[in-house]
């Protein structure tokens, strides 16, 4: 079970053209204490990544304008964002998607449905 501020603060960004799915896992995470931002396109994130700086992005790889792994590879070329902890959240999953993930900067490739005690380990620093 994860405590209530356990994001103490990180920034995270959620990227994801389904609505539903931005606004409960935004919800859900800034309850856990997290300073959330989302984005609903790939330009979107881009342009929300460069003024936010956030400490961890969370992109799902089919977005409109710009795919989530052009988004990834883009954010790694951004001063603001070259040391973020990048994670895929998408439905695919297979051996092809898992090394374009890792060719494109991601640092972690989360095959929907993710729970969010899955997620929450996955996005805490080492030691906590």
């Amino acid at each position: 079970m994860i405590a209530a501020g356990s994001g103490a603060g990180r920034r995270v960004l959620i990227v994801d053209d389904h609505v539903a799915s931005v606004t409960s896992l935004s919800l859900v995470l800034s309850l856990l204490g997290y300073d959330v931002r989302c984005a609903f396109d790939g330009m979107e994130a881009l342009r929300c990544a460069a003024e936010f700086r956030p400490e961890i992005a969370i992109l799902d790889l089919s977005l409109p304008l710009l795919d989530g792994y052009a988004v990834a590879e883009r954010m790694r070329a951004m001063d603001e964002t070259r040391d973020s902890l990048l994670v895929a959240m998408t439905g695919w999953g297979s051996a092809t998607v898992s090394e374009r993930v890792r060719a494109s900067g991601f640092d972690l490739h989360l095959v929907k449905p993710v729970s969010v005690d899955r997620l929450t380990d996955a996005i805490q620093p080492a030691g906590c």
